[in-house]
């Protein structure tokens, strides 16, 4: 694995979990959305049925406990990114490389923090990660 392909994995889970996230409330809608004709439905048979919205609920705290997971891998690979760049000998280089790996920023976000152009910021990266390979 090369040096932006491991600082990148955060990145990506934190993009997931976002997708995740995403998921979740769009669930959490769909179970606003049971009608109580369809409850009373339920209720007047004689057969004893599980509530309309129980298969929500249960797909709603699958679905929670599969982001905290995710969260819980991040968290994690996050402490092992920012452990790696505590080793760099070069405090421009640690806060670049935090801004954008650990703390998940954009360029445009990370040239602010910076107080750079978000080309001097991108070709700083590109310098950085070429010294890092070698």
């Amino acid at each position: 694995m090369g040096v932006k392909d491991f600082f990148e994995r955060a990145r990506h889970l934190d993009d997931a979990i976002n997708s995740q996230v995403a998921e979740l409330t769009h669930l959490r809608d769909l179970s606003m959305k049971i009608s109580s004709s369809r409850l009373e439905e339920r209720i007047s048979h004689s057969a004893p049925q599980e509530a309309p919205y129980a298969k929500w609920v249960e797909r709603i705290v699958d679905k929670e406990k599969e982001i905290n997971a995710e969260i819980d891998k991040l968290v994690a690979v996050k402490l092992e990114i920012s452990d790696y760049i505590s080793t760099i000998d070069n405090a421009e280089w640690q806060s670049l490389l935090r801004n954008r790996y650990v703390l998940c920023r954009q360029w445009s976000e990370v040239a602010e923090a910076m107080g750079y152009s978000v080309s001097t910021v991108k070709r700083r990266h590109k310098k950085i990660l070429k010294n890092l390979e070698s």
